[in-house]
């Protein structure tokens, strides 16, 4: 199963990385907690933006590229590049379903799958 899973501090105030499958959900795994956090409307905006083909955060690189959007670990380690791939559906609505089901609802865990070209978001209280 390729997942990736996070859990709620105790102040509420972040989700912290648990844990992750392979370097890509690592890498989403980064993204969403150390760059997203509590505030996607960037990220959808940069998605939606024709001409901004890059823009990089605390721990994330994004380049758009052919109908993608490649996210990479901002400080990889030397000789692993690792790039997680998406289409600009799959990355808004990871946002869009970020924004829903964990921003609004703060569950105590949360795990992102990805199966049949889909991440899917699951909550646990």
């Amino acid at each position: 199963m390729i997942f990736v899973k996070f859990v709620l501090s105790i102040n509420h105030e972040y989700y912290s990385y648990q844990d992750a499958s392979s370097i890509e959900m690592c890498i989403l795994g980064g993204f969403l907690t150390s760059d997203v956090g509590f505030h996607p409307s960037f990220f959808k905006k940069y998605a939606c933006n024709d001409q901004q083909q890059y823009t990089s955060a605390n721990a994330t690189a994004l380049e758009k590229q052919n109908g993608y959007i490649l996210l990479s670990d901002q400080y990889p380690e030397e000789g692993y590049e690792t790039q997680l791939k998406m289409t600009y559906n799959q990355f808004i609505k990871l946002l869009d379903d970020w924004e829903e089901k964990v921003i609004k609802l703060e569950p105590k865990e949360v795990t992102i799958t990805y199966e049949n070209n889909e991440f899917v978001i699951e909550t646990k209280d």
